[in-house]
């Protein structure tokens, strides 16, 4: 299973979890973690697993997250597994928003098969990653991994 891992972040919080995240589908198969503002609009026939995350502001995506989106060039995406992620404060969903749903959502409309749930990995207003986050992410992408071997394309 090969997998890309685009990912914005701010703080580095969000980059942290995307390389733990980028090391266990590592363990699946060749595994790419990339800034979203040097990824391919155009995404590879080989890879089999694309993630998307980044920090949650104003209750969804960051304008770099979107602008990512908005140049991903969705046929190279329809049909393909696609998992989202976001790092946020530690508030309820309804008050904070979740840029993963807003990613998933976007990625299910260009015609990407969403793997769920999304992820979401807690910071304080430090901001800095609460304690277990990087276990929790490792966890989830096991179980992402996990699912997409599970059942091949």
């Amino acid at each position: 299973m090969k997998s890309l891992v685009v990912y914005v972040t701010h703080k580095g919080n969000t980059r942290r979890v995307a390389d733990e995240i980028g090391e266990v589908l590592g363990k699946h198969g060749p595994a790419e973690v990339i800034p979203a503002d040097e990824a391919p609009p155009v995404i590879g026939p080989d890879v089999d697993l694309l993630v998307v995350g980044g920090p949650t502001e104003g209750h969804g995506m960051t304008p770099e997250q979107r602008a990512y989106l908005d140049r991903l060039v969705g046929e190279s995406i329809r049909g393909r597994r696609v998992a989202a992620f976001d790092t946020r404060l530690k508030w309820p969903r309804l008050l904070s928003g979740s840029a993963a749903d807003a990613a998933a959502e976007r990625l299910a409309n260009l015609g990407a098969r969403v793997v769920e749930p999304h992820g979401s990995f807690l910071v304080s207003t430090a901001p800095e990653l609460l304690p277990g986050e990087l276990d929790r992410a490792r966890d989830w992408a096991a179980n992402i991994a996990r699912d997409v071997v599970a059942v091949p394309a």
